[in-house]
């Protein structure tokens, strides 16, 4: 009884003071007086107390707006202070258009870049070496800012424009945002310039830098130095209250997308997250094209999973095309530790086109939330590398993987070696370059093609003694089978030797043409009438399109390439011995025409070396071919004449050499035919015993 009496006191006490609270100000207003409030705006020292009492009241077209401090009601402090929302004013900067790097190349500049105050933002970065020019070699390439085709009520975004949702809230009523307004330049030189923008209800300040950096004229094709960017976003709480904020970061736009209708690498997006924030140098490298992209975003738009987005700690970042790529690379400590700047990045589709792979499209990077003090600054710094795809520029930076050389990459980066070392070590022109890397490599596989000719030689020699064992054999397959087995031991002929060579050559076929397909040397490279090495040679325009094809140029190296391997073909094969393959002859015979097709388009220096590759066979083939008797046996060179040396009788005989896998396997299947056979005769006279018992 006394325990709910006690509650009922509390509870009504706790009515009392409430009701109270509501009633006694009105009763006595002289008594609870309300405080003036802090003036905030800039050059007011008074506010009109009956404004903010009555806040309709005033003079028509005011507007004033009633808020109440954050912390200034404690127990220290009970009062609460109301103010005013602050005056927006917008500042209006002069729009003006800053280029870094002036010197250009000469002057260790391997970069140029162009800004604008318009939004801070990158218009364009090209390169300053004289190898790396536009195909029409009239002006040097840009990496980032080449004109893209967007919807018309759609805005081309600039390279590293960012935008804060507190500032860009209060620009709406300007209808403007954080990316369309001119900054303020602060500070300026040859090499760097920094952007200033204060918002207009002056609680946030935002300051980027962009810092070139030099290069070594000598070194650049080894060292990344020359080929980076710095930037650096600060934003700074100018306001008396901590503010939580974060900024999305555009990402690379306007990469070139050249040679479009005979290239096979389009625009793609390189991610390279980190897992384990522990090992900083594990990384996770994820590729994805834009047919992949629109297929997702088509899905989202139709309910289905939403857009692929990363979310794990990031180490680079951007879009890269065949030669090219632009790299975003946040910070890292002394420590080695990633900089945890990024939350979320997002592909973003700038525009579609009508064969998916050569859509426009970029990445947003949404930074984390992070809480600024008052006077406080927060400030994230990341590098940018906008270069050349070189395994020596991207190694160093740790973003070697966007360089995609395959499944068979350490013959690739071998074949790629040698390439450099003919070009620029002994200063060999790139034609001639891939030419001598061709009979590098058919040299070292030498052993390998000697042992495939041979065999195909005593294949062609053999042909009719085994279509001969064929015809006498034809409906007694057993006796068919010993019989081809005594005519493979006899002549030492294995049909997998001659294939095995052909097997063997594949990964070093794939390395070189992925190495050659990657080659940034090849581009614009010149050769007879060839203006490119990287792309069809072109020896003429064609005054019309071919049906179904579209081709619009003459390339004769493909129709080359193509007349030599079906030579190849009818030089070498041995004539069928069967029906099922004479079919199959004529099946590669299309094949080739097949092929020539698929060709067509291939870069001119591809097609060099596949040209070169089909020149050396034919020679190797020709003089191989004196190695195989007319029955078949290979002829061994002679060994010199030993010195008579008399046997001591007491001398041991020399051991036989034991018998090769292949010679015991075949042994194997003997004796397992010979058991098949000799059962099938048991059985079959013990069913002619059972029979005559019957009897």
């Amino acid at each position: 009884m006394d325990q709910r009496r006690y509650m009922s006191f509390v509870i009504l006490t706790m009515l009392f003071f409430l009701i109270w609270a509501r009633v006694a100000p009105e009763l006595f207003p002289e008594v609870f007086k309300i405080p003036k409030a802090k003036a905030v705006a800039e050059g007011k020292d008074n506010v009109d107390e009956d404004a903010i009492l009555n806040p309709d009241k005033g003079e028509e077209g005011d507007e004033v707006k009633v808020t109440l401090s954050d912390g200034n009601a404690t127990e220290e402090n009970p009062e609460v202070v109301v103010e005013p929302e602050p005056e927006m004013k917008l500042d209006e900067f002069q729009n003006k258009e800053i280029l870094l790097g002036q010197a250009g190349f000469e002057a260790g500049y391997l970069l140029q870049a162009k800004l604008n105050t318009r939004g801070a933002s990158v218009d364009w970065v090209q390169l300053t070496d004289p190898r790396y020019k536009t195909l029409n070699r009239k002006e040097q390439l840009k990496v980032v800012g080449n004109p893209i085709q967007v919807d018309a009520d759609q805005r081309t975004p600039n390279t590293f424009e960012i935008s804060i949702p507190q500032i860009n809230s209060q620009l709406e009523k300007y209808e403007t945002t954080l990316a369309e307004v001119d900054w303020e330049i602060v500070k300026q030189d040859l090499d760097s310039v920094t952007f200033r923008y204060p918002s207009p209800a002056g609680d946030l300040e935002v300051l980027k830098t962009y810092r070139l950096e030099k290069g070594d004229p000598e070194l650049v094709d080894d060292s990344p130095q020359g080929y980076l960017l710095d930037v650096e976003i600060a934003i700074r709480n100018t306001s008396t209250k901590t503010i939580e904020t974060a900024y999305v970061l555009q990402g690379p736009v306007g990469m070139p997308l050249e040679n479009i209708d005979n290239t096979r690498s389009y625009r793609e997006i390189d991610v390279a997250t980190i897992e384990d924030a522990r090992d900083p140098e594990d990384l996770t490298s994820i590729h994805l094209t834009a047919a992949e992209l629109i297929k997702q975003t088509e899905k989202a738009k139709n309910g289905g999973n939403p857009v692929v987005s990363w979310r794990e700690l990031i180490h680079y970042a951007g879009v890269d095309v065949q030669f090219f790529a632009a790299l975003i690379l946040p910070d890292r400590n002394e420590d080695n530790q990633v900089a945890e700047y990024f939350d979320v990045v997002t592909p973003q589709l700038l525009s579609k086109a009508d064969k998916s792979e050569r859509s426009d499209f970029s990445i947003l990077l949404e930074s984390k939330k992070e809480k600024i003090k008052p006077d406080a600054s927060v400030t994230h710094s990341f590098k940018t590398f906008f270069g050349p795809k070189r395994k020596q520029l991207l190694d160093p930076i740790m973003a070697g993987d966007v360089v995609r050389l395959g499944w068979f990459a350490p013959i690739a980066k071998a074949m790629l070696a040698v390439f450099d070392f003919f070009h620029n070590s002994i200063g060999i022109p790139y034609a001639f370059a891939i030419i001598l890397l061709t009979v590098v490599v058919r040299g070292m596989m030498f052993p390998i093609s000697k042992k495939q000719a041979i065999e195909s030689e005593k294949m062609k020699v053999l042909a009719p003694k085994l279509k001969e064992i064929q015809e006498k054999n034809k409906d007694k397959p057993e006796e068919f089978a010993k019989a081809y087995r005594a005519f493979q031991k006899k002549y030492n002929y294995h049909p997998m030797v001659g294939c095995l060579p052909a097997l063997l050559q594949l990964p070093i076929f794939y390395g070189l043409y992925t190495s050659l397909y990657s080659a940034v040397d090849l581009r614009l490279a010149q050769f007879l009438w060839i203006d490119n090495l990287a792309a069809p040679d072109a020896m003429a325009q064609l005054p019309f399109a071919i049906p179904w094809f579209g081709f619009t140029t003459f390339n004769l190296l493909p129709i080359l390439t193509v007349i030599l391997f079906v030579a190849q073909q009818k030089m070498f094969t041995p004539p069928p011995t069967s029906e099922e393959q004479a079919m199959t002859y004529k099946m590669m015979n299309f094949m080739m025409i097949a092929i020539g097709f698929m060709f067509y388009r291939v870069p001119a220096g591809l097609c060099l070396y596949f040209i070169s590759s089909s020149l050396w066979g034919i020679c190797e083939r020709t003089l191989l071919k004196k190695n195989v008797n007319a029955d078949g046996t290979v002829i061994e060179p002679e060994e010199p004449e030993a010195p008579l040396i008399a046997k001591s009788k007491d001398e041991p005989p020399k051991p036989k050499k034991p018998p090769g896998f292949l010679e015991r396997l075949r042994e194997a299947a003997d004796q397992a035919s010979q058991n098949a056979a000799n059962s099938n005769s048991n059985e079959r006279k013990f069913t002619k015993k059972n029979k005559n018992k019957k009897r």
